[in-house]
C-alpha cells in the first residue's frame, strides 16, 4: 500500500477515537516520555502544537515551561517547505499558523537554531518497527532532520502502528517511538 492509502487509514481509525480513550491513551504515553532519560536532560525540546487527531502536547509544553526548559515550535515555510523553530513563552501567545495550525509569533529575537534543539517530538500519522515514519504528506520534517543531530522521539496511538512503512531516500527513521 502506498504512503497515501496508508496515511488515510489510520487517520480514519484515529477519528474513531473516543475523547475517554484518548484521554487515557495520551496519559500512558506521557507518563512513559515524561520517564524517558533522553527527555529528562534535554534543555531545549522541539514540538508541535496539537491539531486535528494529534496527541495533546499542550500537557508537555506546560510541564516544560514549568520545569524552565525551552521549548520551541516550528513555522513553516510554505512556499520552500522549510521550518524554523521560535521559542514559546507561554501557551497564551500562541497564533494561527498554516493550515490552521497554531504556532508561536514569527518574532525574529524568539529562534531557536537547530544546533540549540536536544530533543524533536517528531509528529506523523504511521509508525513501523523500524521506527520510520507516514509523515502528513509535506516533507517537512525529512528536510529539517537530515543534518539534524539531536535525539528525536515520536509519540503515537496503537493505532497508528503498521508493519511497515514504504521508504524513500529521503526518509529518516526517528530514535524512538513511545505508545500507549
Amino acid at each position: 500500500m502506498d504512503k497515501k492509502s496508508l496515511r488515510n487509514d489510520i487517520l480514519e481509525k484515529l477519528k474513531n477515537i473516543n475523547s475517554k480513550e484518548k484521554l487515557l491513551f495520551e496519559k500512558a504515553i506521557y507518563k512513559k516520555l515524561f520517564e524517558n532519560e533522553n527527555f529528562k536532560k534535554a534543555k531545549c525540546i522541539a514540538l508541535t502544537i496539537p491539531f486535528g487527531t494529534e496527541i495533546n502536547t499542550y500537557p508537555i509544553i506546560e510541564k516544560l515551561l514549568n520545569e524552565g526548559k525551552t521549548v520551541c515550535s516550528p513555522i513553516c515555510e510554505k512556499e520552500n517547505r522549510n521550518m524554523i523553530f521560535y521559542k514559546i513563552n507561554s501557551l497564551d501567545e500562541l497564533v494561527e499558523g498554516y493550515y490552521g495550525i497554531k504556532t508561536p509569533p514569527d518574532n525574529k529575537e524568539n529562534i531557536v537554531e537547530k544546533d540549540m534543539i536536544d530533543l524533536i517530538l517528531v509528529p506523523g500519522v504511521g509508525f513501523d518497527k523500524y521506527n520510520y515514519r507516514i509523515g502528513f504528506g509535506g516533507g517537512y520534517y525529512d528536510r529539517y532532520l537530515k543534518d539534524y543531530n539531536g535525539y528525536t522521539i515520536s509519540l503515537a496511538f496503537k493505532d497508528q502502528i503498521i508493519d511497515k512503512v514504504p521508504i524513500n531516500e529521503f526518509d529518516l527513521p526517528v530514535n524512538l517511538v513511545i505508545t500507549n
